[in-house]
């Protein structure tokens, strides 16, 4: 109702170059016995004028003046509410050889059809008159035929494209306000599907167009749609009811949500549940990224561990809290159902899982963690640099033991290297004696161990024990056999090997992503303040959402302060001096750079260049 004023001014505009008057030489001068039935009309003798009609059709068959006759006959019955005896004549009518006469047939018999209770059938009779111009009397009766129907029809996708094209070329209507009244009844009457196809057919910028727009907005706004609400918004900013209070409102919320608010991230993490130890380092980190950075607000969202709470919960940041970016969730699932919500938002996702496939979830996933690909890929590298080329790896036969294999011989292989046979053993062995033999067998002495760092400590002395010995830089023992060269995944590694085995671990080169006790003073700061906050020395998660914060902020401060514009920022590099390896993304949302790689020596970690 409140576009009336501007929808009645476009439509007085666009009547003054509408199509040519609907009207047959045939009506100006009639045969003598058709104006005869006229004039008895005229002058009230219903039955004459019926009986002269009649006549002349039969006397004329198959004629355009008997088309003519079976028109009027058939405008008089409808005159006198006789629309049912009336329909067969404008029914014949239809088919004549001149379009004005066929026209004009078709326009009073969907009147007659309306009169008769079915709307949907009027709508669809008239429909092709739309386009058409008739005296200023009958175009009233196509506007008001069209209007009523509409009111009345349960058929709003074919009301609407009459409307349509009834506007734009159907002069100005009676009842503008009426007009408004039944378009937005129209359109609320549509499904979603059915105004999602209307948005393309009409014609942009008309009134039934915006109206549509503006139902699909809603809806958009609604689902978090961020698709949607561009092309929706984009189409009502470019059309002339922009200036509309109503209009201008319903831009400005779909122009709010998709900029989201730069002063709020969210973060959505396993705070209960599996998994709540990675959820707790993680937001421990962030928090610290947060008192250091000043801001933006970090809003919190349990996700359980549960897709389906992830789901709900970063809807909640999304629609509730407006926020620019998510930070996690952690497992490959729940982020699948997070990134659903967050790829319709345009929201970018910043993942703390370590799944290779993580990105695949959309295209504004970020993985912010290394693959064990990734891994192997540094680990395998600085290997090879330094001329080392037989790889075998010793590993438990469980999921994680299986994939480590698979991926190591395909790493080893990209690389160039030589690769013998794995050698596997019963997950929770103690005894590691027989399986380290079953390694020295091979003529490979590059091992990589795919076990966690208790497992380690036992088996690396069982390879010394057995003649075979990693070192760095120095000779080998008196009673060694032959020497090996260790590579340890990050799962593999612990602070607490350097006092069980280091003596066994010389030389072995480890991929950390995140190294506690690096002097770096970056880390050292974040070190100590961790410490003093929590008190307890970060781990590795902790470090992650340190730098997954603080890359976030930068970025932020660097002007990209919209949903969009981050993750622009994101995909092109921006970078932040980080705690871990972890300093930008690749272009195709992964780490940019290979997690570091440091070689044991004594009881340190020294940086491999």
């Amino acid at each position: 109702m409140l576009r009336s004023a501007l929808s009645c001014a476009a439509l007085i505009l666009l009547a003054s170059c509408g199509p040519k008057k609907v009207e047959s030489p045939l009506e100006k001068a009639p045969p003598a016995e058709i104006a005869q039935a006229r004039a008895l009309a005229s002058s009230g003798d219903v039955r004459g004028a019926q009986n002269a009609y009649e006549t002349f059709i039969i006397s004329h068959p198959g004629t355009i003046e008997a088309d003519l006759a079976r028109l009027e006959l058939g405008v008089l019955g409808s005159d006198i509410g006789r629309c049912q005896s009336a329909i067969p004549h404008f029914e014949q009518a239809q088919d004549s050889a001149d379009r004005a006469i066929a026209l004009r047939a078709s326009l009073y018999l969907g009147a007659c059809q309306l009169q008769l209770g079915d709307p949907e059938r009027a709508l669809r009779t008239i429909e092709p008159l739309a386009g058409e111009r008739f005296s200023s009397e009958e175009q009233a009766l196509l506007w008001d035929t069209t209007v009523i129907a509409s009111e009345q029809t349960t058929s709003a996708v074919i009301a609407l494209r009459v409307f349509d094209t009834l506007v734009e070329r159907g002069g100005a209507p009676p009842d503008p306000l009426r007009v408004d009244a039944v378009v937005d009844l129209l359109v609320q009457k549509l499904t979603i599907e059915e105004t999602a196809v209307l948005f393309d057919e009409l014609r942009a910028g008309a009134l039934p167009h915006v109206a549509v727009s503006m139902r699909l907005l809603n809806h958009a706004l609604d689902t978090q749609d961020a698709e949607w609400i561009v092309r929706t918004s984009d189409a009502l900013r470019a059309s002339d009811f922009i200036e509309d209070p109503e209009v201008t409102i319903l831009v400005a919320r779909a122009d709010e949500f998709l900029h989201g608010n730069p002063y709020v991230v969210g973060a959505l993490l396993p705070l209960t549940g599996r998994g709540r130890e990675v959820g707790r380092q993680l937001l421990q980190g962030m928090q610290l990224a947060a008192l250091d950075e000043g801001g933006p607000e970090l809003v919190v969202e349990d996700t359980a561990g549960d897709p389906s709470k992830a789901t709900a919960a970063v809807e909640s940041l999304i629609g509730d809290q407006r926020v620019v970016a998510v930070l996690g969730p952690v497992a490959s699932r729940t982020t699948e159902a997070a990134a659903e919500s967050t790829g319709r938002a345009g929201v970018p996702l910043l993942s703390f899982s370590a799944a290779e496939e993580t990105t695949s979830a959309g295209e504004q996933v970020f993985r912010f963690l290394y693959s064990p690909r990734d891994e192997l890929t540094a680990l395998v590298g600085k290997a090879r640099a330094r001329g080392l080329s037989r790889f075998v790896i010793l590993y438990p036969d469980h999921g994680y033991g299986r994939t480590m294999e698979r991926l190591f011989d395909q790493e080893v292989a990209a690389a160039g290297g030589v690769y013998c046979e794995g050698v596997p053993y019963p997950p929770g062995t103690k005894s590691f004696v027989e399986y380290v033999q079953t390694v020295l067998q091979t003529t490979c002495d590059v091992v990589l161990f795919a076990d966690v760092a208790d497992q380690v400590a036992l088996i690396a002395p069982t390879f010394a024990a057995e003649g075979a010995w990693s070192i760095a830089g120095r000779a080998l023992p008196e009673h060694a056999e032959r020497q090996v060269h260790f590579l340890l995944p990050s799962p593999s590694w612990s602070s607490k090997l350097v006092g069980r085995a280091q003596r066994y671990l010389q030389g072995a080169l480890v991929a950390l992503p995140f190294y506690e006790a690096s002097e770096a003073s970056l880390s050292q700061h974040f070190r100590a303040a961790y410490e003093t906050r929590y008190g307890t020395a970060p781990q590795m998660f902790a470090a992650y959402g340190y730098d997954a914060y603080r890359m976030i902020s930068a970025t932020l401060r660097q002007g990209n302060q919209t949903r969009q514009a981050l993750t622009e920022a994101l995909t092109s590099g921006s970078s932040v001096t980080p705690v871990t390896s972890m300093d930008s993304f690749s272009r195709e949302r992964t780490p940019a750079h290979p997690p570091h790689v440091y070689e044991v020596r004594d009881g340190l970690l020294q940086s491999v260049e």
